[in-house]
């Protein structure tokens, strides 16, 4: 039996699919805690884990960090939570081609490609890496599907006329609000995790992704504005990423979709999942939830709006429609809904980007995932003790005591203020809703979780 410590990042949709590893690694005998991202290391000195499971190692304190584990005898592995990087010239610093990963045991990969990028990586063998696919997508293959919110039970939750169809638009227009405020954060939020580099090379002026991105938000909204109108009798959502600023499109609904006000909702705290299960057709921008619209079959319609678009990728929009105007939007939108079917070519696309990013995704990503760790601690030599560098720590043990008797208050305080913290409106400063979790959220999890075939204990 070893003791796993889980970084489950703050982007609370990998928080399901990560307590689902979790019982899993407990079914092969494991103890598991979850730590919130970037606060693993302190629990490290309390709970003294043989293996932390962290999703990145880019910047270079989370690569010393991963060595300083190492000495102590645990185990590290990766868990991409970004897997597919949208932009070319992103992927190989996401798959962290140049990151010093000496420290790392075992590192999975979504697919073939990221693997061949860390094949580069002369910091880490070859025998270390493992394509075990998306496990965020075994919540559209069963059992997990079985969970998933019906149509029917969603639209009564937001209280949508059920004779309507629901056209889903999910929203990523993540750089948008820098055009116009907080600047300096998205240039310090750039060097910390070494985007500015990539980014200026490919747009030479790095301040010029949150003016482009501003340009497209509201053309992509002038035409969504235009679809509503034009159909009366749809239900329409807007699925917002988690990292937009919210209170902008709170805005757009009390001003320019006011007079829709009883078929738009927004949609912020709901899991991705279980909207796209509801929805008939999703619109997007080379998003990745267009790839989860395709596992379950439905039609999705690439926006490319502005003619100066930073944010497009031929291979995420392949399986989707492209429209180039609000015109062909509400045309390609009114072909669907009279029943129109997703071409031959289209199907075939989506089979071919399934395979090559996705790894031919059939529900057992995690299963793999907790697999190759369970005999990653089998085979290795008897487990000692750490060393004293971690009974030490004693300021890391204090503050871990300090975290978990209070569920994070403290944590909280720092990241969303008193009243939000007190009122549970998870929103920071930026207006973003990044929820980092609570225990009641990894219990809830578990609780539903533990129902499926394989996971009771």
């Amino acid at each position: 039996m070893a003791k796993i410590l889980i970084a489950v990042d703050h982007k609370w949709r990998d928080l399901a699919g990560h307590v689902y590893a979790g019982l899993l690694l407990e079914q092969l005998g494991h103890v598991v805690h979850y730590a919130r991202n970037n606060l693993e290391k302190h629990h490290v000195p309390a709970i003294k884990p043989d293996l932390v499971m962290v999703n990145h190692l880019i910047p270079k304190k989370k690569q010393e960090f991963a060595k300083y584990l190492q000495r102590q005898n645990i185990r590290v592995v990766i868990l991409p939570t970004e897997g597919m990087p949208t932009l070319d010239g992103m992927r190989k610093h996401m798959g962290g081609e140049d990151c010093d990963l000496s420290g790392v045991d075992l590192h999975f990969v979504w697919n073939q490609p990221m693997a061949d990028i860390l094949r580069e990586n002369q910091t880490l063998a070859a025998d270390k890496i493992i394509v075990a696919g998306v496990p965020r997508f075994d919540f559209y293959r069963q059992p997990l599907k079985s969970i998933l919110l019906s149509k029917s039970a969603f639209l009564e939750k937001y209280e949508l006329d059920p004779r309507y169809p629901l056209v889903t638009f999910a929203t990523n227009f993540t750089q948008a609000s820098f055009h116009t405020s907080n600047k300096e954060f998205y240039l310090r939020n750039a060097q910390k995790y070494g985007r500015d580099k990539v980014l200026e090379e490919l747009y030479g002026d790095l301040g010029d992704v949150p003016k482009r991105d501003y340009l497209s938000r509201k053309l992509f909204l002038d035409a969504f504005v235009k679809l509503v109108r034009k159909l009366p009798k749809v239900n329409f959502v807007l699925k917002l990423h988690p990292t937009e600023d919210h209170q902008f499109y709170r805005d757009l609904i009390r001003g320019d979709l006011s007079f829709a006000a009883d078929r738009v909702r927004i949609v912020a705290h709901e899991y991705i999942w279980d909207v796209l299960n509801a929805t008939d057709i999703e619109l997007n921008r080379s998003c990745t939830t267009a790839i989860e619209s395709w596992l379950l079959g439905k039609p999705t319609i690439e926006m490319q709006l502005n003619p100066d678009e930073y944010y497009f990728s031929p291979e995420f929009a392949s399986g989707s429609d492209m429209v180039r105007s609000s015109e062909e939007l509400i045309d390609k939108v009114s072909y669907y809904l009279a029943g129109g079917a997703i071409s031959r070519d289209l199907m075939d696309a989506r089979d071919q980007f399934l395979r090559k990013w996705c790894h031919s995704p059939d529900g057992t990503s995690t299963k793999t995932v907790a697999d190759h760790i369970h005999r990653l601690l089998s085979d290795r030599e008897p487990i000692r003790k750490p060393g004293n560098e971690l009974s030490a720590d004693w300021k890391r043990r204090l503050y871990y005591h300090l975290l978990t008797s209070g569920d994070h208050f403290g944590h909280d305080l720092r990241v969303y203020g008193l009243k939000n913290t007190l009122g549970r409106n998870y929103v920071d400063k930026l207006g973003r809703f990044d929820k980092y979790f609570h225990e009641r959220d990894i219990a809830e999890w578990q609780q539903r979780l533990s129902r499926l075939p394989g996971t009771a204990n």
